[in-house]
């Protein structure tokens, strides 16, 4: 129950008076029973009531009954009714009184005591600071009508008799609960009595309150509902003597719970099993014996068989009682679980009658199956009638004996397998579910009747929900359903026993899989599962449900504050043995256990370390991880962290693939990024970033030019743009030059595939020459590059053309700014004179520079243009042409029939009359349309319009124009439709109407002029009937007129009716040719919005400066491009290293010689210009000169690029005899073991072997997955036959290394594919099995398996457990390894060592809790039990579901530990300090606590 909280003492006016209680007899109530109350507080009031006195007089001599101990009661303060003929059993919970003072006196002297031993009252209730508290209390009559009111103030708490009141309070808690909930709550109420007499000339009126409580007497009528007063009334007057937590028990509640046999149990040591092909274990046996306990029998050792078990002698209470008295001395027991007071416990030893079966929990790898058919083997369904009636439905079922196993779809299969394994005598039957088309209901329903075992699954049980009661037949149709809807087979037999084999799959209990499992019948019922908590203890509550504890689910949220009602609950039903427990009677082969420590090769040491200094730069860190700006909290950058992390994780295992955008279906997997697109990638993203950085600077320069125009200092502004446009020129140059070779790549491209590719897929590709769509703003052409590979040869050319486009708009802020610089100069008399030879040259440059901007614009707007031209060009020409769409006109008909035609017809022709004045506003309109669409645009071809500057602007302008003219066009074309079809389009309606609407309120383009539209086009609206309604009416009168036979006439309106049909046709082609155009309007309009978009945002390039003009403005921009410059150069650096990269994986021995002194080297640096030099001559010849020894090149600091040559040798630590550091007393945080009890140095023979396997077709996929490739290749040659299991918590992985695999043809299967289990099971040419974290593959057992790879080291040890209990478990015969692969000086390496550190803990925690117990044990033997002991430990303390990260790959890590993978196990980096003259650590040395002795080395693959 949960725990309640202290309530404040609520405070009223209330003043005790021991006058009163001196002269006052026994109280009404307890004259009998003589029980002592405590002084009564009281409260002052004016003056009795007449109502109450007159109330108190009638009847007060009639003799009052006495009390008897079966009462009849009513709920509530009710007064007895006599027709209530229902008697209850009930305890006198408390008694309390309240005292009221008049202040007035109304009765005589001589009057005697009035009293009455029940009077109905209620009480007000309010709040005061968020409490609820009684205001008043009201007394009434028997027909309920009020006879005082009685206030209660909230001021001037009385202390000596606050706990009286406190008594008074609680008796009007629970007649205000009892009223609320009369139904729900019935059990507790409130009675009243009253007595009113006269002392001291004053009035006194006293309440007797009585709560009291009637008694349950079976657990059928246990109410989960627990109202405030009834906690209330548990917690003061019956408190649990049992702890009640304040928080929630956790999941070690669970374990410590659990039932753990007794290890000496003879009896169980002797169970024979002769339907089981293996032999159980000890601990098994003890298992065995304890289910059959549970399912009500037991093996006899005397008997040698299955006997029904001897009942228990059960304890003195039940579970969550205790002994208590009442008010009147009566024993009695409270259970604060159920919240229910009884006399008689019987009914209440439940916990072992009805409910058969448990949670079998055992830790993973401890043969739980193998148990499960022991059970089966041992305990059948004996002497069963051929039906049963189910105790929980009531229906009337067929009997079988057979067991029902439910288990997740990927080890549904391996119980088939282990069934015929160890008790193939045993009939087993798969279930695929009621909709399968393989198997018919008759056959389904025959093989559970004679089956020993049924398999099905979870997604299987799931889909049987609509075939249960909870879907019953529909009775509310006129007639029988003519097919009987099926039902379920498993709803329709009572089932010997149902196993859920891991069970925590219904946790929830709400599935749809955990309803039907619960639905189904059954006498025996079993939760299977090694993991029973993965989120929280209420994980529990699910299996509780299916094991039918209904009872106990009512009241789950007072069960897990109950430490001890808990214990004995799961202690009864569940049993969990471990590993470390039972490691004496479990053998089996030994595990060794391996960390592969490698390093990055050049390339991807290169792309992680620019991955990690945008962590960096994210996460406002240097890349020692220090802060870079003051009160930085991790708090703020948990999320970014956290994300960086997984990045950085994936990183290690393989070069990001390419991105999900860049996939032609939403089903391909990633594409396996190889060494060399890796580089391609690295030269696109520093070219891009070359290109970004550039046009950053040249803004900035041309900004800063504009600093000085239209001053003194123009001339400064002059020099600065002649700068930037040389620099532009070049851009623009290099970017022709680049647009021109990717368009003639392309070109050759199709033409190679001319043979093979159709012509739609040519032209297709060749659409990739039109001018690119892109809007031009400022600085948008390289934000476009961003995340583009360019692995596609055309989109390559479409940003070629993007990436001109930029270089031009750079190139045309510099020409005008550059005119303008020289007008400004020219026009400055003081700076030139008028008619001047240098007046004339600089007149002549400013008219030169402003003709070539002006070309510019025109290139740059060229794509816009020609769209725009294409469209305007179109229109124009249908319109001069005349073959614009032309609206066919009305023409009244000259035939005239009889009476009823010409009536048809005269409404036909007023409807034409009307279709062609609406025809003449329609085209009014649309000329008008086109003369604003056809109207020259701005800057191209019309030297008389020049550019204002607000061209954008007034481009809008009058697009709303258009805008609404469309609207309008587009509402009366619908009209028009609607004359002539019938059919109204109500979307264009509503449309018309919210335009309209918004109009009136101002609101949308143009509103005044769509007014004046909208009421133009009211004024041609037609209500009448349609034309194709005349043609309907006229085919009516046809027909009539072929049934009279008049011939005359029939001709007539024959003839009418095929002039109507050709106008109602040519009027419909008409309309529809009408919407395309305008469709063709709206394309021009916005083609034209675009152009001038474009036009505006390069005027807007070339805008007069009006920002702040100061010396700070200058120098923060001169700074700026200081930055800019050095970068750049970085970047060039950067970009000449990735060649020095390129040359080194085709020529790797080549290029290790200083260009100085000639001799190899490990550390040195590389010039921008591309040579490269030691350590030891770079300072040399740095301190000297900043020029190129080689080229003489000018060089700065930025244009170095430290460079190192690393031996790339593997370190392979493992798990040896002779090294036992635990068992010295060292310190668990020693920073400098080269070995310890897990890990240690192995053979470097192994290691050669290793790196001398080659791989198919010299593929690269990255050191890690080579690394992995090469070792299961050499597995192959040194271990036939021995297959592996690679384990990544990486989902996205798997396919990454699939395609690998692929491509070094290796055999492999993986926990998502289709029967992937069976095939790598059964299939030899199979060698490895992929596995990740998020797979349900609990329970799964893999032991044909003897090695698993771990692709990255896991901070949470319980995920590693998992995996490796796949192998090392019960059936497994070979020695098995675990291999974990880490990637030196990466976050891999960080998490490695605080896994390590961690795991050391515990195993010191488990080495000294061994110590000086029992028997003497080698250092082997107690290292084996204390990482038994430590790896139990790790898997109950953690919650499985907790582990992995939500919503996201990967593990969950915590805050706490982010900072410390991403930056913890960072080792120096090396570099040439050219300051200090010195080789110095560019990165602190972090505290490692490294249990192997790594180095940084790494395996080149094929170098």
């Amino acid at each position: 129950m949960a725990p309640v909280k202290p309530e404040r003492e609520k405070g009223f006016a209330i003043i005790p008076d021991d006058s009163i209680f001196a002269q006052e007899s026994q109280r009404m109530n307890n004259a009998k029973d003589n029980i002592p109350l405590e002084k009564a507080p009281v409260v002052f009031f004016a003056d009795i009531t007449d109502a109450l006195i007159n109330y108190l007089t009638t009847d007060q001599n009639t003799s009052e009954e006495p009390l008897r101990k079966r009462q009849k009661l009513t709920t509530g303060s009710k007064l007895e009714s006599s027709n209530d003929d229902v008697f209850r059993d009930y305890i006198t919970v408390k008694q309390a009184s309240l005292v009221v003072r008049c202040l007035r006196s109304k009765l005589s002297l001589d009057c005697t005591t009035l009293n009455r031993q029940k009077i109905r009252f209620t009480s007000h209730w309010g709040r005061r600071r968020g409490n609820p508290e009684p205001s008043n209390i009201i007394l009434r009559d028997d027909n309920d009508n009020s006879l005082l009111t009685i206030p209660l103030s909230l001021e001037n708490t009385s202390m000596s008799i606050q706990s009286s009141f406190h008594d008074v309070l609680i008796c009007l808690m629970v007649d205000r609960d009892s009223k609320k909930r009369a139904q729900q709550s019935s059990k507790l109420w409130t009675e009243a009595g009253i007595s009113v007499h006269k002392m001291d000339d004053s009035d006194y009126i006293r309440i007797d309150f009585t709560i009291k409580w009637e008694v349950t007497t079976n657990r059928e009528s246990i109410q989960p509902q627990k109202t405030d007063a009834l906690l209330k009334v548990l917690n003061t007057y019956f408190p649990d003597p049992n702890s009640i937590s304040l928080e929630p028990l956790s999941a070690q509640d669970f374990y410590q719970s659990a039932y753990s046999p007794d290890p000496n149990d003879e009896i169980a040591a002797s169970i024979e099993t002769p339907g089981l092909v293996s032999t159980l274990y000890p601990f098994q046996k003890r298992a065995v014996q304890w289910m059959l306990r549970r399912e009500g029998s037991e093996w006899s050792r005397a008997a040698g068989c299955i006997e029904t078990a001897q009942s228990k002698a059960r304890g003195l209470l039940p579970p969550s009682f205790f002994a208590a008295t009442d008010l009147q001395g009566r024993s009695c027991y409270i259970s604060h679980l159920f919240a229910i007071v009884a006399f008689d416990l019987a009914p209440f030893f439940w916990m072992d009658q009805d409910i058969k079966g448990g949670i079998l929990a055992e830790e993973m790898g401890l043969g739980k199956t193998v148990e499960i058919i022991a059970l089966m083997t041992l305990h059948t369904r004996r002497g069963q009638e051929p039906s049963v009636i189910d105790p929980f439905s009531g229906e009337t079922l067929q009997t079988t004996p057979a067991t029902l196993i439910i288990s997740p779809p990927s080890i549904s299969k391996q119980w088939i397998g282990e069934i015929a394994a160890h008790a193939p005598s045993l009939k087993v039957t798969y279930y695929e579910g009621i909709k399968s088309r393989t198997l018919q209901y008759e056959t389904i329903m025959n093989d559970f009747a004679t089956s020993d075992i049924v398999i099905t699954t979870y997604s299987i049980l799931a889909s049987e929900i609509n075939f249960t009661s909870l879907n019953p037949e529909r009775t509310t149709l006129r007639r029988e359903s003519k097919y009987q809807r099926l039902k379920s087979p498993l709803m329709k037999f009572s089932w010997w026993r149902v196993c859920l084999d891991e069970a925590q799959m219904v946790e929830s209990g709400v599935s749809k899989a955990a309803t039907v499992a619960g639905l189904i019948p059954r006498i025996n019922a079993w939760a299977i599962t090694g993991t029973p908590v993965r989120k929280n203890i209420n994980d529990l509550l699910g299996l509780l449900i299916f094991l039918k504890y209904d009872l106990l689910v009512s009241v789950w949220r007072s069960l897990v504050y109950s430490k001890r009602n808990f214990h004995k609950l799961f202690e009864t039903i569940s049993l969990r043995q471990s590993k470390q427990n039972v490691r004496g009677e479990l053998i089996l082969p030994k595990q060794h256990r391996f960390v592969i420590t490698i390093s990055f090769n050049p390339i991807e040491e290169q792309f992680y370390q620019e991955m990690f200094g945008e962590m960096c730069e994210e996460s406002g860190l240097d890349t020692e991880g220090e802060p870079l700006i003051n009160g930085w909290d991790p708090k703020d950058y948990a999320e970014v962290m956290r994300r960086w992390l997984v990045r950085l994780r994936h990183a290690t295992n393989a070069l990001p693939s390419q991105r999900a955008t860049r996939r032609k279906n939403i089903g391909d997997g990633p594409i396996v990024q190889t060494m060399s697109k890796a580089l391609e990638l690295m030269f696109s993203q520093t070219d891009a970033a070359i290109r970004a950085n550039s046009r950053s600077l040249l803004l900035s320069q041309l900004k800063r030019g504009q600093l000085y125009e239209d001053s003194p200092r123009v001339q400064e502004a002059l020099d600065i743009w002649k700068e930037c446009v040389t620099l532009s020129s070049t851009f623009v140059n290099q970017a022709r030059d680049e647009l021109s070779a990717e368009i003639s790549s392309e070109k050759a491209r199709l033409a190679f595939h001319s043979d093979s590719s159709s012509g739609a897929m040519i032209a297709e590709t060749q659409r990739t020459f039109v001018p690119s769509k892109i809007q031009s703003t400022e600085g948008n052409g390289e934000k476009y590059l961003e995340g583009q590979d360019g692995s596609n040869l055309a989109s390559r050319v479409v940003m070629s053309r993007t990436r001109l486009r930029a270089a031009l708009e750079l190139h045309h802020m510099g020409k005008f700014f550059l005119s303008n610089a020289y007008f400004q100069i020219k026009s400055n008399e003081k700076m030139t004179a008028v008619d001047s030879a240098e007046f004339e040259n600089l007149d002549m440059l400013e008219r030169q520079g402003y003709e070539e901007a002006k070309e510019l614009r025109r290139e740059i707007l060229q794509d816009a243009f020609k769209r725009t031209d294409n469209m305007m060009t179109a229109i124009r020409k249908d319109t001069e042409s005349g073959t614009a769409v032309q609206l066919p006109q009305f023409v009244p008909s000259t035939l005239r029939g009889g009476a009823e035609s010409r009536r048809i017809m005269e409404q036909f022709e007023k409807l034409g009359t009307s279709l062609n004045r609406q025809a003449h506003q329609i085209n009014e309109w649309r000329n008008h349309l086109i003369q604003i669409l056809l109207s020259p645009l701005v800057d191209n071809d019309d030297e008389d319009i020049a550019i204002s500057g607000d061209e954008y602007e007034n481009s809008i302008k009058v697009q709303e124009e258009v805008v609404v003219y469309v609207q309008a066009l587009r509402t009366m074309i619908a009209d028009r439709q609607a004359s002539l079809s019938g059919v109204q389009n109500f979307l264009i309606d509503e449309e018309a109407k919210t335009a309209f609407r918004e109009a009136k309120h101002g609101k949308g383009p143009f509103p005044e002029k769509l007014l004046v539209l909208f009421d133009i086009r009211g004024l041609f609206l037609h209500k009448g009937i349609s034309v194709r309604g005349t043609l309907s009416e006229l085919r009516t009168l046809i027909s009539k007129l072929k049934a009279n036979n008049s011939q005359n006439e029939l001709s007539i309106v024959e003839g009418q009716l095929k002039s109507t049909h050709n106008y109602l046709t040519d009027q419909t082609k008409a309309t529809a040719n009408l919407e395309k155009e305008i469709g063709q309007f709206t394309k021009c309009m916005n083609f034209r919005v675009e152009y001038y978009k474009q036009l505006q945002a390069i005027s807007n390039q070339v805008a007069p400066y009006t920002g702040p003009n100061n010396y700070g403005v200058k120098q923060s921009l001169l700074i700026k491009e200081h930055a800019l410059t050095q970068t750049i150069a970085s970047l060039r650096a950067k970009r000449r290293y990735l060649v020095h990269l390129q040359d080194e994986v085709e020529n790797p021995k080549d290029k290790r010689t200083c260009v100085v002194c000639r001799d190899e080297f490990e550390l040195g640096v590389l010039t921008v210009c591309g040579h490269q030099y030691c350590s030891d001559c770079t300072r040399e010849w740095w301190k000297l000169s900043h020029r190129c020894p080689t080229c003489k090149e000018t060089l700065i600091y930025e244009d170095l690029h430290n460079i190192s040559y690393k031996p790339h040798e593997p370190t392979l630590t493992a798990e040896t005899e002779g090294v036992r550091e635990p068992l010295k007393e060292r310190s668990v945080n020693s920073n400098s073991p080269q070995k310890s009890a897990i890990y240690s140095d192995v053979s470097k023979t192994t290691l050669s072997a290793i790196k001398s396997i080659e791989l198919q077709g010299n593929n690269s996929f990255g050191t890690k997955i080579d690394t992995l490739a090469r070792h299961i290749l050499y597995l192959r040659e040194s271990d036939p036959g021995a297959k592996s299991i690679v384990f990544s918590q990486f989902t996205e992985f798997l396919p990454v290394l699939a395609n690998a695999f692929d491509a070094f043809r290796i055999g492999h299967s993986s926990i998502d594919r289709p029967n992937g289990v069976e095939k790598f099971k059964n299939d030899p040419g199979i060698e490895v099995f992929l596995l990740h974290s998020r797979a349900h593959s609990a329970g799964l057992t893999l032991v044909n398996a003897s090695n698993i790879f771990f692709c990255e080291p896991l901070l949470n040890t319980a995920i590693a457990l998992q995996g490796e209990s796949r192998v090392h478990r019960i059936g497994q015969k070979f020695e098995t390894n675990i291999w974990v692969m880490v990637m030196s000086n990466t976050v891999d390496q960080s998490i490695y060592e605080l896994s390590v550190k961690r795991r050391l803990e515990h195993l010191g925690h488990a080495t000294t809790s061994k110590k000086g117990k029992g028997r003497a044990v080698s250092d082997e033997e107690l290292v084996a039990q204390a990482l038994e002991e430590a790896d139990s430990l790790e898997m109950q303390q953690s919650v499985p579901g907790n582990l992995l990260y939500k919503g996201h790959d990967g593990e969950a890590v915590s805050e706490n530990d982010l900072w410390t993978c991403l930056f913890g196990g960072r080792t120096k980096r090396r570099a040439v300090n050219l300051i200090g003259r010195d080789t110095t650590d560019v990165l602190v040395d972090i505290e490692k606590s490294n249990g192997a002795g790594t180095t940084d080395d790494s395996i080149v693959d094929g170098a």
